[in-house]
């Protein structure tokens, strides 16, 4: 069996019991878990960055497989920071981990897909910086959009009058919406920041400001619907259901933009 196979199923496996968690008796009657939690959560940010470094210790990885696990590790240790400055953070560790589990999954079934060669030209200090914004620019609309699905989550629950069960491990929607906002204030910051060095990045390479492929046109995108979200937070109060449906937009838009069109171009068009 490949290295990289076996690495991979060693990481998966060290996501699983932090995803499990939330939904155990302990996790029903502690959300928030103390020490088990931390322990858990810890082991699900090292394994995937060990396998990560691991693959890119030579060279950068550009393959789908690869580029799921980045995103996992990056996700991963982002969610951690974002826990220990919000309660309501480790609330979603029941919709964040099963997710990241299944890119596992994915990223697993693919992984023995090659990626291709990095463009030849570029600068590797403004590439470095550049992917690494990108990386947290996703990792943030992610948790964003998980903190949105609990508000979506918790308001069906409601109109239902059904709040038990796991539903009571997220947070409240008023905590889970300010935590949303501010992530996406946060993501549309190191977005922009993002798109410049993707500029100071295609300048070194070829000469131009701004080449609109299909990743720029829809990280663009992404930047416009998270800042148009942001405006009609302020000025008309958008909440809730409605809210959730535009951050799974840029959620979406910014997913075809990184792993969306890893897949297409090292999968359907290998």
């Amino acid at each position: 069996m490949d290295g990289s196979i076996v690495l991979g199923i060693a990481a998966l496996l060290t996501l699983l019991p932090a995803a499990v968690l939330p939904y155990s008796r302990r996790g029903y009657s502690e959300p928030q878990m103390g020490s088990v939690f931390w322990l858990l959560m810890l082991v699900a940010a090292v394994g995937p960055l060990v396998l990560d470094l691991g693959l890119t210790a030579e060279t950068w990885r550009t393959g789908f497989s690869a580029t799921l696990w980045t995103i996992i590790s990056a996700t991963m240790l982002l969610y951690l920071l974002v826990c220990l400055l919000s309660e309501a953070a480790r609330r979603l560790s029941g919709l964040l981990l099963p997710y990241l589990v299944i890119l596992a999954l994915i990223a697993l079934v693919w992984s023995s897909v090659p990626g291709r060669p990095l463009e030849p030209g570029l600068v590797v200090g403004w590439l470095g910086v550049h992917i690494g914004l990108s990386l947290v620019t996703y990792a943030l609309v992610s948790l964003a959009a998980v903190a949105s699905l609990a508000v979506w989550f918790r308001e069906r629950a409601l109109r239902a009058r059904k709040v038990s069960g796991w539903i009571e491990i997220l947070p409240a929607i008023a905590d889970a919406e300010v935590l949303q906002t501010r992530l996406l204030f946060a993501s549309e910051i190191v977005l922009g920041a993002g798109l410049l060095t993707g500029m100071a990045t295609q300048f070194s390479a070829n000469g131009s400001l701004i080449s609109l492929d299909h990743k720029t046109t829809l990280s663009i995108l992404t930047f416009c619907i998270i800042g148009l979200l942001l405006i009609l937070n302020v000025t008309s109060g958008l909440r809730g259901r409605r809210a959730t449906r535009v951050v799974l937009m840029g959620y979406l838009s910014i997913t075809l933009a990184y792993p969306g069109l890893k897949f297409v171009t090292d999968v359907i068009m290998a």
